[in-house]
């Protein structure tokens, strides 16, 4: 199983978690820590297939990583 790591980072400003993962290429965010991993889970294994990285059907892993300083939730 082919793994992403996502850097999840908080936008105090903007109230949401954000991050990316040039690979894929990804970029998304979402109002909590939880909603962001279960959105780049979801794109995640989107972007790998339309990009040729695994075959139709093939699961990703994608590994979210809180940035450091990073809220705890």
């Amino acid at each position: 199983m082919k793994r992403f790591d996502i850097v999840a980072a908080w936008d105090p400003e903007a109230a949401v978690w954000w991050g990316s993962n040039d690979e894929l290429p990804l970029t998304t965010e979402a109002p909590t820590f939880r909603e962001f991993e279960a959105r780049a889970a979801e794109i995640g294994q989107e972007m790998a297939e339309v990009n040729g990285l695994v075959a139709a059907g093939e699961p990703v892993e994608i590994h979210v990583i809180k940035e450091p300083g990073s809220p705890a939730t």
